[in-house]
């Protein structure tokens, strides 16, 4: 065997064979190897090409490729489903046969004229007695606070010390930074696999760059058309010819095996050597299309068949071949034969596995092209790469609009980079940042005013408190970011995105909630002392009192439910910053500063401004003009006995009190309400809500992970366009090299490896082709798994996996021309010319150039002084038809001397004999497999099949450590990206769990029941269910940033359930002379009625407008990344208000009156009923009972 190797083609690695012939027909005879020439190795692999090891490996990655199976859950669930569905249909069928014996509550009941039917929405919920310790106290502090913030000059100062405050954090903002490096989106720089991404740059050197290009027909068409072919070798030389930069061309930095050799570019057409004038030979003489299809069979052999019939034609017309085209070559113009068609060609949607070659180059629309360029670890020695990449990028988009036969698309290593500092812009950022606050300022006006032009409108308006309270969010934002530059940090895009827009969705329901609970209290207060309106434009002092009184009962009223709701949605929002993915870390980080300083500010300065604005409209004076006094509102004092009648029939608004009419928002409410306390409607709504909770559940059982490589790159770069192009048509789009690295000092192994040199025992485990080799070397283990990819289960590309080692053997060997020394220049390294292969040439170089050994035998056993020279000689060899077993580019980045990596071709030093080389010791060596992975797509987000084929490399590694004694780590450069994913899962249910336990917590502590928080967690975690269950028919993957989303539609959920919980508790609170409640249905009734329609307008209307908003502003800048926010977001927004608007009081009506389902005896009163003992506002405010 070792004297035919000399012939082999790198196309088995280290073992191949000659057929019989001696046609060059080269055929894989490795492990496992399913080819003919596999019986030449059979004998001596005995029976151990699937060794019982591999098998038990193999079956473990088989049960971990496996999807977890739903089946126990999906049947328990159908069988609560069918229990719960059987127990309302009872429960609904006892209501309706016995339910008129039931008698109502007595706050309900003809009985008692006093609390007669209706009377329960006359009530005021906040002087009824508290529902807990903690809400009492709260509640009294609130309203303290609330009268210090209207009392005399304290709104100015507050205003004041709050826009001091404010002034002195967003100064931070003349530092703000961007990140423009969009790695550190992605992983932070103190994880495992950042730490070993870097150690992999030091020791072996980047991954290659590489410049794409793709050329679809504009005709549908195949592109092995002569002229298609013709014009993508036109474009190819226009790549490597015309585009320069600072006289850079692409031969100066690209991937090459010597100096002089041509660009390592994988295409189709380098079966014509990208040779315009190969091709138009072939091209003239029609044998064309006959060329391809012999080359593409047999890409490693010269085209004999083709060539004879071209000889004969060109001998006719008494032309010759060109020297270098002598023999019809197939293998390309760097020396390797382009045997992988399917990364050449694409466009057509078949399965894989029967795609021939035929099919190929009949079908194929699509051409792929990969030029490979250097990488260094020092950026500053990429600065010529990627200039040229900038003006390749710049030259294509030129080509692209004017070629008539290609739609081009094309990337650049710095592509992504460069589109990413794009979207980093502060200018396209605060643009869209404005034009959104603007947006949603429009819409809080338009929802504040009850819009009726009149002369009284710009008097009771509030479009300046509107302006303010969006001003104070928009204060809170800048004040948030202002913190961050301070510290030093650079803020990421997404942070600078989202932040303003989800402070805004929150916050701004507050405002709402506010301004509405001091209307509520002034009409109560109205309704309690009308006088006190009378003629209060000319006092002062009852103007500062009243608006002391409407702050302190409106803060006392809403407050203890907003400080609930602001300490759940930061505690929320905290633990999403569990995630491993620092663009979510950061997010979710600066949401809880932003959330918390708008809240504050809220409470603060937006208080002070309301207090103002209540003085402004008790005095008369009109709305943004505070300085005109309203004409209508100029009336002459009355005396005290004219009070009553002119008090009914004063022209100032807020001197006379009627019952105001219900208006269409309140008839809605009202006869929502009717319908939704139906017994038929409350069984509709539990079985809907129960069924959709149910499917969305099987749904989350199949959610994908991952997030498109396309999220942070602006909407309309080249990018989107050419990912999609390759999405379509790359039928080896999800392959990615993944390296299996020997490091040495890493966990047990030894220090170095220059006992490789003669140590059998060493040797035996990163060999594969000498019988000293264990079976389960490292090469055999990864040769045996690649070779059985079809499984599935390895998710490695069936390939042969080379083995550095045994190349090096057959290097070395004196029986090969590879290895010959020059003596007249001190024994140094003497190479091949790859264009070389004469007998002449071989003759002539032996005679002047001695092997590096002298017997065959050494080559298993070198000598120690000569290791390390002949290394260095085999890692920057080049390959030829002289010498296969070289490094060249086929080893390039897999070996490390020194702990650092082999030095580039076009710089490396002189290596002689026993003497100098590239150091001292081999420090580390990787082994290329390709990862292959289906299940993923660039366009969609999901990265399903990477993540698994990631999380089997790591097992992979664990494994071949434990058998083989030798420490192995994996890297990928894709693993960067897919490392979040690998626990995104878990990362999920901690971030959901203890943001709901934390609500559970904080609940049941403020309303001081159990019932009412288990019932608040319970809609939050159902919504968050079907937020995760519509992820996924939205186009929306699991991954950090839809985390962050989901503990936003926990706070959304919240909001509105923490309020409306508070007044059922409060209604609860009241009793009948029996000692009775009110029934779930009167205490719905009541809280619906006062909180739905300021909810629904305010809070849930003002997400949505947030939320559409954060869709304008993201698109512009990053478009996959502003959709998984926007429709996840839109998806909780919606979820949350159907929830808590109509599951909610369903839930509460029906919990309490089925723990309460036994027939009430009420029993007789008297006439007058019970005593009832209640306070107005300002009793309360005055400490002074009043008693009916």
């Amino acid at each position: 065997m070792d004297s035919l190797l000399n012939s082999c083609v790198d196309t088995c690695g280290s073992m191949c064979a000659v057929s019989a012939d001696d046609s060059r027909g080269y055929e894989a005879a490795c492990y496992s190897a399913g080819s003919t020439s596999a019986d030449v190795s059979t004998d001596s692999m005995n029976t151990t090409s699937l060794p019982d090891k591999i098998e038990s490996l193999l079956s473990d990655l088989m049960s971990r490729a496996e999807t977890g199976s739903f089946e126990v859950l999906n049947y328990v669930l159908a069988v609560l489903a069918f229990l719960a569905a059987t127990a309302l249909a009872l429960g609904f069928a006892y209501s309706t046969r016995y339910g008129k014996r039931k008698r109502q509550s007595v706050l309900n009941d003809p009985v008692n004229e006093f609390m007669g039917s209706g009377m329960l929405s006359m009530i005021n919920l906040d002087q009824l007695k508290g529902i807990g310790r903690w809400d009492d106290r709260l509640t009294q502090l609130l309203k303290r606070w609330g009268d210090f913030v209207a009392m005399g000059n304290h709104p100015l100062y507050i205003i004041l010390l709050s826009l001091m405050l404010v002034v002195c954090c967003s100064s931070g903002l003349a530092r703000l930074e961007v990140e423009t490096d969009s790695l550190k989106l992605w992983v932070t720089e103190g994880s495992t696999v950042f730490q070993e991404r870097t150690r992999f740059n030091e020791m072996l050197g980047p991954v290659d760059r590489l410049e794409r290009l793709v050329l679809v027909a504009k005709d549908g068409g195949a592109v092995t058309r002569p002229s298609y072919l013709k014009e993508a070798i036109r474009l190819q030389q226009v790549v490597a010819n015309e585009v320069t930069s600072n006289s850079v061309m692409l031969s100066e930095i690209c991937v090459k095996d010597a100096e002089n050799s041509p660009c390592q570019v994988n295409a189709v057409t380098q079966y014509f050597q990208n040779n315009m004038e190969h091709f138009e030979v072939y091209e003239t003489y029609g044998l064309v299309g006959k060329h391809l299809t012999n080359c593409a069979n047999a890409p490693e052999r010269a085209d004999a068949a083709v060539c004879s019939e071209l000889q004969a034609q060109l001998n006719a017309s008494g032309s010759s071949l060109p020297t270098s085209m002598s023999d019809c070559p197939c293998v390309s113009s760097f020396g390797m034969p382009m045997s992988e068609l399917q990364e050449y060609l694409g466009g057509f949607t078949l399965d894989d596995n029967s795609i021939d070659t035929s099919t190929y180059l009949e079908q194929a629309t699509t051409l792929f092209s990969t030029a490979m360029v250097m990488n260094h670890q020092d950026e500053t020695k990429n600065a010529d790469a990627i200039a040229w990449e900038r003006s390749f990028i710049a030259r294509m988009e030129e080509e692209a609009k004017d070629n008539a036969l290609y739609d081009i698309y094309y990337a650049a290593e710095t592509s992504a980079d460069d589109e990413f500092a794009a979207a980093s812009n502060l200018d396209i950022v605060f643009k869209a940042g404005t034009a959104a606050f603007l947006f949603m300022f429009v819409y809080v006006v338009i929802g504040l005013n009850h819009w009726k032009v009149d002369r009284r409108f710009f008097h009771s308006s509030k479009i300046g408190v509107g302006f303010m309270g969006v001003s104070c969010i928009l204060m809170a934002v800048g004040g948030t970011l202002g913190i961050l530059a301070w510290t030093g940090a650079k803020l990421q895009i997404v942070t600078l995105v989202v932040l303003p827009l989800v402070t805004l969705a929150i916050g701004t329901g507050n405002i709402f909630l506010i301004l509405h609970a001091v209307d509520l209290k002034q009409e109560e207060l109205k309704m309690e002392q009308r006088s006190l309106f009378v003629g209060l434009e000319d006092n002062d002092f009852g103007i500062h009192e009243i608006t002391c009184v409407l702050l302190c009962e409106a803060v006392g009223h809403i407050g203890p439910s907003m400080i609930l709701t602001a300490m759940c949605e930061c505690c929320i929002v905290a633990f999403a910053a569990y995630s491993a993915m620092p663009a979510a870390q950061w997010l979710a980080g600066s949401l809880v500063l932003g959330l918390a300083a708008s809240f504050t500010l809220q409470m603060t300065l937006l208080l002070a401004i309301v207090a103002l604005d209540k003085r402004r409209e008790l005095s008369g004076t009109y709305d943004v003009i505070c300085c005109k006094r309203a004409s209508f509102a100029r009336r002459p004092c009355l005396s005290e006995d004219e009070t009553t009648t002119t008090t009914q029939n004063s022209s100032f608004p807020g001197s006379a009190f009627s019952m105001p009419d219900l208006n269409l928002m309140k008839r809605c409410v009202t006869g929502y309400v009717h319908v939704l306390l139906k017994k038929v409607s409350k069984v509709l709504v539990l079985l809907v809500f129960g069924a959709c909770s149910l499917v969305a559940i099987v749904a989350i059982e199949t959610m994908d992970r991952g997030l498109s490589p396309t999220s942070f790159i602006p909407t309309d770069s080249y990018l989107h366009s050419y990912y999609r192009a390759v999405d379509e048509n790359d039928l080896s789009r999800k392959e990615f090299p993944v390296y299996f690295v020997v490091e040495a000092g890493y966990g047990n192994n030894r220090e170095n490896f220059n006992d490789l040199a003669n140590d059998a025992a060493t040797q035996s485990k990163f060999c594969s082709s000498k019988e000293i080799c264990d079976d389960l070397s490292i090469p055999n283990i990864l040769n045996a798994l690649a070779a059985h990819g079809d499984r599935n289960v390895a998710y490695f590309k069936d390939d042969v996996v080379g083995s550095w080692l045994d190349d090096f053997w057959g290097f070395v060997n004196p029986d090969s021309e590879c290895c010959r020394v020059d003596p007249k220049n001190d024994y140094a390294y003497s190479p091949l010319r790859p264009e070389e292969s004469s007998a002449e040439y071989i003759l002539e170089r032996a005679s002047v150039a001695p092997s590096c050994l002298n017997d065959a035998s050494d080559a298993l056993s070198v000598p120690q002084e000569s290791f390390m020279s002949l290394v260095s000689m085999f890692s920057t060899a080049a390959t030829g038809p002289l010498c296969t077993y070289a490094a060249g580019t086929r080893y390039h980045g897999q070996l490390s001397i020194d702990n650092g990596p082999i030095p580039a071709m076009s710089s490396r030093a002189t290596v002689t004999m026993n003497g100098t080389g590239y150091g001292n010791d081999v420090t580390a060596f990787a082994y290329k497999v390709l990862s292959t992975t289906e299940a993923s797509s660039t366009i969609s987000g999901s990265q399903e099949g990477a993540v698994t084929a990631y999380s089997q490399a790591q097992y992979i590694a664990k494994w071949i450590s434990d058998e083989t004694g030798v420490d192995v780590w994996v890297y990928s450069p894709a693993y960067v990206y897919l490392d979040q994913f690998h626990s995104i899962r878990r990362s999920a249910y901690v971030v959901v769990g203890l943001g709901l336990a934390v609500v559970l917590v904080l609940q049941c502590v403020a309303l001081g029941s159990y019932g009412y928080g288990i019932a608040v967690t319970f809609i939050a975690a159902l919504t968050v269910v079907q937020v995760a269950g519509l992820m996924m028919p939205m186009g929306v993957p699991l991954n950090s940033l839809s985390i962050v989303s989901l503990s936003i539609a926990v706070t959304f959920s919240v909001g509105f359930s923490s309020h409306f919980a508070r007044l059922f508790a409060k209604a609860r609170t009241i009793t009948d002379d029996s000692g009775y409640a009110p029934t779930g249905d009167a205490c719905v009734k009541k809280v619906l009625t006062k909180l739905l329609a300021s909810w629904t307008l305010g809070v849930a209307l003002s997400k949505f407008v947030a939320i559409a908003a954060l869709a304008l502003v993201a698109t512009p800048v990053f478009e996959p990344a502003g959709n998984c926010f926007f429709r996840t977001l839109m998806a909780a927004a919606v979820c949350s208000w159907l929830n808590g608007a109509v599951l909610l009081p369903v839930v509460l009506s029906v919990a309490v009156d089925a723990t309460e389902g036994r027939v009430r005896d009420v029993k007789p009163t008297n006439e007058e009923g019970g005593e009832y003992s209640r306070e107005s506002p300002l009793s309360s405010y005055h400490n002074a009972p009043l008693t009916k």
